[in-house]
């Protein structure tokens, strides 16, 4: 006898739960109410810390769909009522493919800030509810427009603790209470130096949170001038004395249109004071071709995503 809806959910937020405590190593607090009402299936913190939580929509799928040769596929199709949508900057969507044989996720895993699931999933209206669909490739170097938002299964809980200390505060500063049914699982950076072999100035959180991205080749996402830029960045330094960024943009907007893939037209010289909403996006990398020439972005800098040996060759252009 197949599973049933509710069987297949309850299985769904075990699988999140174990996943989320093991991969935590001890740092994640989560629990889940014993009915979802607010469309929240868990909420997560730091353990034994005084903060809001994070709400998870946990969304799991148990087949594949549009098998190939070279990449597997998988759907998710629901949808809400166009009340019950909620935009709060504290909840995520967590998308995920349960393997049946292998009784574990198959990675890579999703998770997507609900305000921009809902924009970017989005795919009509049915009476009152709003129709929502992700079909994701789970191939490892796919670049689909979910690709930004993928981690693997052994680092949920390291981009769970991210998204906890990334999270705004939200309108109030009390922390909520656990709901009466909730259940409780849990239990009671290093430093860097420059390439240089020198420690830069300080600059702020953010620009240490962009820092650790260069030197571990992640990707980042963030608000830019009014865009939400998806980039890898490749080289952060000054230019007079300013933090700027040089990354490559492979998703999202920009002020001109992006040109297509490995184009040298999206490289993008960032100024980090205007970076808004920065947050990491583990495992994601675009390994872009670096072009002959000259980079006018940054005349000092502090980090390279190049290779020691390759460090002195330049990008092409920063637009």
């Amino acid at each position: 006898m197949p599973l049933s809806t509710i069987q297949k959910g309850a299985v769904g937020q075990f699988a999140f739960l174990v996943t989320t405590l093991v991969t935590g190593k001890g740092q994640v607090e989560v629990y889940t109410p014993a009915i979802d009402n607010e469309g929240r299936d868990a909420e997560i913190r730091r353990h034994l810390k005084r903060s809001l939580a994070v709400g998870i929509q946990i969304k799991v799928s148990f087949y594949t769909t549009m098998d190939t040769r070279t990449a597997k596929y998988f759907t998710l199709r629901f949808s809400l009522l166009e009340d019950r949508v909620q935009n709060d900057p504290r909840l995520w969507y967590f998308f995920a493919y349960f393997d049946m044989r292998e009784l574990r996720f198959h990675g890579p895993l999703f998770l997507i800030p609900a305000h921009v699931f809902h924009k970017m999933g989005r795919t009509g209206k049915q009476g009152r509810r709003i129709v929502f669909t992700l079909l994701a490739n789970l191939a490892p170097d796919s670049h689909d427009r979910w690709s930004p938002y993928r981690v693997a299964p052994k680092d949920l809980g390291k981009r769970l603790l991210e998204i906890i200390d990334e999270a705004p505060l939200g309108v109030s500063g009390h922390v909520s209470k656990l709901p009466s049914d909730a259940v409780l699982l849990g239990r009671a950076k290093r430093p860097t130096t420059s390439a240089l072999g020198v420690r830069p100035a300080r600059h702020g959180r953010k620009y240490d949170l962009i820092r650790d991205a260069v030197l571990e080749r992640a990707s980042l996402s963030a608000w830019y001038k009014g865009h939400l830029r998806v980039f890898s960045p490749f080289l952060l330094g000054t230019k007079a004395g300013d933090p700027h960024v040089l990354g490559y943009q492979f998703d999202g907007t920009s002020e001109k249109p992006l040109a297509p893939d490995g184009s040298p037209d999206n490289w993008r010289c960032l100024r980090v004071a205007e970076l808004t909403k920065v947050k990491v996006l583990p495992g994601v990398w675009y390994a872009v071709r670096k072009g002959k020439g000259y980079q006018h972005c940054i005349d000092q800098a502090d980090v390279s995503a190049y290779r020691l040996r390759a460090r002195k060759r330049h990008v092409q252009r920063a637009a």
